[in-house]
């Protein structure tokens, strides 16, 4: 049973309108790295055809409908920045993203935007010392430990997936265009994977 055919329309909530499906989620936060790149990626994924969905804390007003729009896509883009630690809304989302790549093989790419990969991989820095605050503010008692070890263990297993670091690229415009044309390939190769389940 492939993700898509987990979730269909049948399973979301009629309150709400969605899209059939979502070939990309994007996951990020704060309006500033909206408003600098992630509009412009996901402006050059809608130009290539590809249906995005951005899951930052504004873009739907319940949490609930966020698991079905999991299933209805096939890759999830995680764009980490130094106040990604910040919010816990955007950790928790890392969870279900990275059980989702667990369960039913969603493809995860993170993207490293002025921020250093090891400090997301080891939880380090400024980057670890948010994370901690995050955590003191959002569980209590028993609960400090464990919330803390899943959101390092999702970190970690995300900054284990390939993906890319900004400061490798001379603009925005050089990493949208690397991000694109690998989407591209990965989503033949997606294509010829359905087809052979069929």
């Amino acid at each position: 049973m492939t993700s898509h055919q987990f979730f269909s329309m049948d399973n979301a909530s009629s309150s709400y309108k969605l899209p059939q499906n979502y070939d990309v989620l994007i996951n990020f936060i704060g309006e500033d790295i909206n408003r600098k790149f992630v509009s412009h990626l996901n402006s050059a994924l809608s130009t290539v055809g590809l249906t995005t969905f951005l899951l930052h804390p504004n873009a739907v007003k319940s949490s609930h409908i966020q698991q079905p729009i999991l299933g209805q896509c096939w890759i999830a883009i995680v764009v980490f920045t130094q106040t990604y630690s910040q919010s816990a809304w955007c950790l928790n989302q890392l969870q279900q993203i990275i059980k989702w790549h667990q369960t039913y093989r969603l493809k995860v790419l993170p993207v490293y935007y002025e921020i250093q990969p090891s400090d997301v991989r080891l939880q380090k820095g400024d980057f670890g010392k948010a994370l901690k605050a995050t955590a003191q503010q959002t569980f209590s008692g028993e609960e400090l430990k464990h919330g803390m070890f899943m959101w390092s263990h999702a970190l970690t297993k995300a900054a284990e997936f390939f993906g890319w670091d900004e400061s490798s690229y001379r603009n925005d415009a050089e990493l949208v265009e690397q991000i694109v044309k690998a989407l591209l390939n990965f989503q033949l190769s997606y294509k010829r994977k359905i087809l052979f389940e069929l």
